[in-house]
């Protein structure tokens, strides 16, 4: 299972540069389940909604949807905690890498290089 950070989204649905492409080209090649969590869907609506662009959120709801929806439990709240001090991560990079290493995902994709560092052995592709 392959954990995706709200920005590899908005490059998948928006991006229509050769990063989207890029983006595009590794979700049709892969086998691999992807999930997000609650947190990343929050994320993908913001713009949307501020622009009063509903066919934009419906594409991100619909997205979303297709995906596995990993729960933010107390736990990964405090796996999240630990990231952020040894780290120095913003909560919600936290709380990403940490739903994802909480729940077992075999990788990571994003944008941020800098999750390399924390990932913990969890495999991270940047885009």
């Amino acid at each position: 299972m392959i954990f995706v950070d709200a920005n590899v989204l908005v490059y998948l649905i928006e991006d229509h540069t050769e990063r989207g492409d890029s983006v595009r080209q590794r979700f049709s090649e892969m086998e691999s389940v992807f999930a997000v969590n609650p947190l990343i869907a929050l994320e993908c609506s913001i713009r949307p909604l501020r622009d009063g662009n509903a066919v934009l959120a419906r594409r991100y709801d619909r997205l979303v949807e297709s995906l596995v929806m990993l729960e933010i439990t107390r736990e990964v709240y405090t796996m999240a905690g630990m990231l952020r001090v040894r780290h120095g991560l913003t909560v919600v990079d936290a709380v990403h890498l940490a739903t994802a290493q909480h729940y077992l995902c075999s990788g990571f994709w994003t944008n941020d290089a800098r999750l390399k560092v924390a990932a913990g052995g969890l495999a991270v592709e940047t885009f």
